[in-house]
């Protein structure tokens, strides 16, 4: 009788909650930190303050979640999520904190996930976990086969699917196996959807950081919108690049770089860049002059090959096609026509 009782006040109680209040609590537990001073501390010793930017997953990019993501993802994730952008006293932006909610056999798992500027887990903190074998996930030995991992690399550890972990893969016990495949999900996740809902802002932190290293410390970026405009276009056309080799163009950003005279420093652009089964999101910052200062690929998304032929383009200055020999050259004309007439 005692157990009939308490179902039916159970249900009374799911009955009582409107639909607004069901998808409040819903959104609640895939959204944010209850005390974010408290939490992020945890992840970040010099931290001293945050801003926090609240974003909605739409169709289109939960279409390209999908996509990046090795293995299913249930639609009730991608809601409202908040990611904390975290600065110093100095207002030094030293990372991003992303919290994900996870299924898992004993409840609902959270985890606060601690990014740098290239996306790169640095850290991570359980702030609600029931497995007995939480200890465990949270030992350096765990930590650092998740910390500092690319998609890839991450990806790599997964069984087709999301299944489980491969065998061999990572070293933890027969019992934390189901918890660290959940924690290795979790993390390509974080990174993927942080890279894709919140690409433009994390791209504004990582333009000026690079502007900084490159560039005129005391410049000011100033975003530089429709990129591919006629002039532009024409620009590219003269040059064989009427259509575009490697670049996804609606995807590309732009930074134009000024000093504190007005006068130009350079740029920084961000190119999602293509060959073959080769994907890559390429940095690049170009001086005043259009000779190349840096190409970055934060994701490790290339292999060695690949890359050193990016990284030969530094110190060079492209400005016609007649210089180019590689995709990689190509690529960087592309950028080049794009700086001088910008």
């Amino acid at each position: 009788m005692h157990s009939i009782f308490t179902r039916w006040i159970f249900a009374a109680l799911l009955l009582s909650l409107t639909p607004g209040a069901l998808l409040a609590q819903r959104s609640e537990a895939f959204c944010a930190l209850r005390d974010p001073n408290r939490e992020i501390r945890l992840l970040a010793s010099e931290y001293a303050s945050h801003e926090s930017l609240v974003r909605t997953i739409t169709r289109d990019s939960r279409t390209k979640i999908l996509e990046e993501v090795p293995f299913p993802i249930h639609f009730d994730e991608l809601g409202q999520h908040t990611l904390y952008k975290v600065m110093d006293k100095t207002g030094k932006v030293l990372g991003f904190v992303h919290v994900r909610s996870e299924s898992f056999s004993w409840g609902l798992v959270r985890i606060a996930w601690m990014m740098d500027l290239d996306l790169d887990i640095t850290g991570y903190c359980f702030r609600r976990c029931r497995s007995p074998h939480r200890t465990e996930l949270e030992a350096p030995i765990t930590s650092k086969q998740i910390v500092g991992k690319s998609s890839k690399e991450l990806s790599a550890l997964l069984l087709p699917e999301g299944a489980g972990l491969r065998e061999e893969a990572v070293v933890i016990s027969d019992e934390g196996r189901e918890l660290m495949t959940v924690m290795v999900k979790s993390a390509i996740k974080t990174k993927v959807v942080t890279g894709i809902v919140w690409e433009r802002e994390v791209g504004d932190v990582k333009a000026a950081a690079l502007a900084r290293e490159h560039l005129s410390s005391g410049a000011r970026l100033k975003e530089v919108n429709d990129l591919y405009h006629e002039a532009n276009d024409q620009a590219l056309s003269a040059h064989g690049l009427g259509d575009s080799i490697g670049f996804d163009r609606s995807g590309v950003m732009s930074w134009r770089a000024e000093r504190q005279d007005d006068l130009i420093a350079g740029a920084v652009y961000c190119t999602p860049w293509s060959a073959g089964n080769m994907h890559a999101k390429l940095w690049w910052v170009l001086g005043s002059e259009g000779e190349i200062l840096a190409v970055e690929d934060p994701q490790r998304s290339l292999d060695e090959r690949s890359m050193a032929n990016f990284k030969q383009l530094v110190g060079r200055t492209f400005k016609t096609s007649e210089q180019c020999g590689s995709a990689s050259e190509l690529a960087a004309l592309e950028v080049s026509l794009l700086h001088a007439k910008n």
